[in-house]
């Protein structure tokens, strides 16, 4: 039996996830990068935990296929549910509440269900994102 090239390209499409895990670089400053992506949104958070910057620089960027996100964001995990604001599709720890809020819910597991701008994007880093990145110390 010959299986064609295409039916087990179209066969891996299908099988592979279309979410992945944080990934993380350190840049030649020593600000830690998280990367994370899944079908519709990808989320990048920089974090200065030894001061590159002073004060500290942390941000995070919301990138939707939807465009920037504006307002509330809401974060759900099971039975939790963490709101926080975004603001030309990020969040800063300016807004300590908002930054605060964001980094508690994104450890508290590894799936969620972000709402933002009327769309829902379901997200699964397999672990809870894995840094303190400023919000400890609000």
């Amino acid at each position: 039996m010959r299986i064609s090239f295409s039916i087990l390209l179209l066969a891996a499409s299908l099988s592979s996830t279309s979410a992945m895990a944080w990934e993380e670089m350190t840049d030649f400053r020593g600000l830690e990068i998280y990367d994370y992506a899944a079908t519709g949104i990808s989320i990048k958070i920089v974090c200065d935990p030894n001061g590159a910057f002073i004060p500290p620089m942390q941000s995070a960027r919301f990138e939707t296929s939807h465009g920037d996100i504006e307002g509330d964001v809401v974060l759900r995990t099971g039975e939790n549910s963490y709101t926080f604001v975004a603001t030309h599709s990020s969040v800063l720890p300016t807004d300590s509440d908002s930054w605060s809020t964001m980094i508690r819910g994104l450890q508290s597991g590894s799936r969620f269900e972000l709402i933002a701008d009327d769309q829902v994007y379901q997200l699964d880093t397999e672990a809870p994102f894995p840094a303190a990145c400023g919000a400890d110390g609000l």
